[in-house]
């Protein structure tokens, strides 16, 4: 008879292992759900808004001159 950490450690190595396959199948045979990159009243002018690459050009040739 194996002792009850082992007993419980490999009971939670399988549930770990088979955690999240029937969603990952899903996914993969459906693919992952739409949802919106900009949420409504996304601002792309605000300070913490992501850089386009138009702006890291024009923000890297401003600070040369």
């Amino acid at each position: 008879m194996v002792s009850a950490t082992q007993q419980t450690s490999r009971i939670r190595q399988r549930k770990a292992r088979r955690e999240g396959t029937v969603r990952k199948r899903y996914e993969r045979a459906h693919g992952t759900p739409k949802f919106p990159v900009h949420l409504p009243g996304y601002d792309p002018s605000a300070p913490d808004a992501p850089k386009t690459a138009t702006q890291s050009t024009a923000a890297q040739t401003d600070a040369k001159k």
